[in-house]
């Protein structure tokens, strides 16, 4: 095990979200390319007011767990209901999912495995 067993969220610098030009960002808690590891872990943090696009990862199932804040959670086949604190959602490989309608600034923990790959922001959000 070569990658860093351990560390502080609030080491991990903040950086823009790959799928919004927004105020919206990303802690790459772990990533494959920056820490070795199999999988990858993310805080992420959604701007009241914005939906992401409609998208799908075609080898990663998503887990969300909604930390705070409140939106809709759109899965392919399953439709739309909301997403908030006190639940957890996993989305399938391969299917279309989105976060619509963020009524509250949306913070998530967001894992994949097997790993996704490093995306770099479409703007820097160093806040």
């Amino acid at each position: 095990m070569d990658y860093k067993v351990m560390k502080k969220i609030d080491d991990v610098p903040w950086e823009g979200h790959f799928m919004d030009a927004g105020d919206s960002r990303i802690k790459w808690v772990y990533t494959s390319e920056k820490d070795g590891t199999p999988m990858t872990v993310m805080i992420i943090e959604l701007q009241a007011g914005i939906s992401l696009p409609d998208h799908k990862h075609i080898n990663q199932p998503d887990l969300i767990y909604p930390l705070k804040g409140k939106a809709t959670m759109f899965i392919d086949g399953k439709g739309e209901f909301p997403i908030e604190p006190g639940m957890v959602v996993i989305v399938p490989p391969n299917t279309l999912h989105a976060i619509r309608n963020i009524e509250e600034t949306l913070t998530l923990y967001n894992v994949f495995s097997p790993a996704m790959p490093y995306k770099p922001p479409l703007k820097d959000a160093a806040k």
